[in-house]
């Protein structure tokens, strides 16, 4: 009886323990959620920049020659900005960023040694506004939808030529009073976030497209950004 009494305490104390076991370890187990926390973040975008060109039919309907023939541009843009909840899923997303937009031109001669290339940037400061939502453990998708509308101050054409017998010239260009100075896009990410304990990294693709055009009202061309490519962005919470 004593020798049954002991196999039912120790098999008693097995089940215990493995119950604790299953609990402890159960609770260690992160559950899907919504992020809900409040942060600040800061993004680094390198997206590949092009444009929709079309001639101004409303002005002088000039044909865009050599600019038919431009190609995409890599430039990173900038953004510092504070995440705060709406809702238990959903959350607003706004700061302070600098936008870079843009488009390359190259040529190269096949009978001698003259080539001709430029590089056009514009830049913006802009106030983007966005909502968002994360889903998942640590691991969560992340999905943003928003607009940025943004002030222009800056423009730099760099062209750099060879002629035909080898010799090398470059000139920049900064001065461009024919562009609107205001822009506004509208823009998609999506990706995956890691959180840990007091912060998370984020990375995502990015889709911006501008909506309205870079030159002013009477000029030759019709002119829309559009942007692609990939974004990181580290956040801290409050």
């Amino acid at each position: 009886m004593i020798k049954f009494s002991m196999v039912i305490l120790m098999i008693g104390t097995f089940f215990i323990g493995h119950s604790q076991l299953i609990t402890t370890t159960s609770k260690k187990v992160s559950k899907l959620s919504f992020d809900s926390t409040t942060n600040i973040f800061f993004n680094v975008d390198v997206v590949s920049c092009f444009r929709e060109l079309a001639p101004n039919a409303s002005h002088l309907n000039t044909p865009l020659g050599k600019r038919a023939d431009e190609t995409p541009l890599t430039l990173p843009s900038y953004t510092l900005g504070i995440s705060i909840p709406l809702t238990k899923w959903l959350k607003i997303n706004t700061g302070l960023s600098m936008l870079q937009n843009g488009e390359a031109y190259n040529w190269y001669s096949s009978v001698d040694d003259s080539s001709y290339s430029y590089t056009s940037v514009f830049r913006y400061v802009s106030m983007p506004i966005a909502l968002s939502a994360a889903y998942g453990k640590k691991l969560k998708l992340h999905v943003g939808l928003g607009i940025k509308p943004g002030i222009f101050t800056s423009y730099k054409k760099s062209e750099a030529w060879t002629d035909e017998d080898g010799t090398n010239s470059s000139e920049e260009t900064t001065i461009q009073d024919d562009l609107n100075s205001f822009s506004i896009a509208a823009q998609a990410t999506m990706g995956f976030e890691y959180f840990f304990k007091s912060f998370s990294i984020r990375v995502s693709y990015i889709y911006r497209r501008q909506l309205n055009n870079t030159y002013n009202e009477f000029e030759d061309y019709i002119h829309r950004s559009i942007a692609s490519g990939g974004q990181i962005a580290f956040t801290y919470f409050l």
